[in-house]
């Protein structure tokens, strides 16, 4: 199962739909998913440890994934389970 962190800022006018775009896909996908601010003491390690400078920004399994709001289909991609 894919682990799916959202770094938001209540102040980002893009980030409710990111936020609305990963809840809906958690409908057709099974993946642990968590929303993180980015004023927060957990929000600015991870800002440092990847080098985030904008939200919302996405990591899926300790990668960033995404910066800004990502196409439904790349998420998706991202998603689907990797052949063994």
């Amino acid at each position: 199962m894919a682990n799916v962190t959202l770094l938001y800022s209540p102040t980002c006018g893009a980030c409710p739909s990111a936020k609305s775009l990963f809840k809906g896909l958690r409908v057709k996908y099974s993946f642990s998913y968590r929303e993180v601010d980015i004023n927060s003491p957990d929000g600015q390690e991870l800002a440092e440890r990847h080098s985030i400078r904008a939200v919302p920004a996405t990591i899926i399994n300790g990668r960033l994934t995404f910066i800004g709001v990502p196409s439904r289909q790349s998420v998706e991609k991202a998603l689907a389970p990797k052949p063994d």
